[in-house]
């Protein structure tokens, strides 16, 4: 019950942070958050997006374009990483030229990720299961940094994940995190 708790507590303040303007990121585990709407993101590599794919992964400055799923190999979802993302998925492939672009937003995001699981009873999940009701899944928390630049507005966002984890173990990446995860593929200057 406690967990449960817990769990509602934690998801619903998420959601009040995602309705907010914007949200500051964490500098590094224990120390102060950054506002970084209106901040840059300097793109140094073109990123290649595959055809019927809206986003591509980077993950210790090498970039992927798996899926991401929970089977995949694109990258390892037990370190932090991020996700460019474009407009459509209807195009031939498309590359994220080298840009600047301009944080308008810096919005907080949870995913869960859905997992193969054998039959559950429906008796057992309605009465809260075995696992605590929350799904049994686990989650990755991270941001979603809203971009624009004149030059590429179908560039939408770059989403920053920290490590795959359950509850309570869950956060988002600090932003030494998210160099590590862009190595030099690209760079926050705030």
């Amino acid at each position: 019950m406690a967990m449960r708790l817990f769990a509602i507590l934690a998801i619903s303040m998420l959601v009040l942070a995602a309705c907010s303007k914007s949200v500051a990121v964490r500098d590094a585990v224990g120390r102060q958050s950054r506002q970084l709407q209106g901040a840059d993101l300097v793109v140094n590599s073109p990123l290649p997006v595959m055809a019927g794919k809206a986003r591509i992964f980077v993950q210790d400055g090498s970039v992927s374009g798996g899926d991401g799923g929970f089977f995949s190999r694109s990258y390892d979802q037990y370190r932090p990483h991020c996700a460019f993302e474009i407009r459509s998925v209807s195009h031939n492939g498309f590359t994220i030229q080298p840009d600047t672009f301009k944080i308008t937003r810096v919005q907080g995001s949870m995913q869960q990720v859905v997992q193969r699981r054998p039959v559950q009873l429906a008796a057992l999940h309605l009465a809260g299961g075995f696992d605590g009701g929350m799904g049994g899944g686990a989650y990755h928390e991270g941001y979603h940094f809203w971009l624009e630049s004149d030059r590429q507005p179908e560039v939408m966002r770059m989403s920053c994940y920290g490590v795959y984890a359950q509850f309570p173990d869950l956060q988002p990446p600090t932003l030494q995190e998210v160099a590590q995860a862009l190595g030099s593929v690209a760079a926050l200057r705030y």
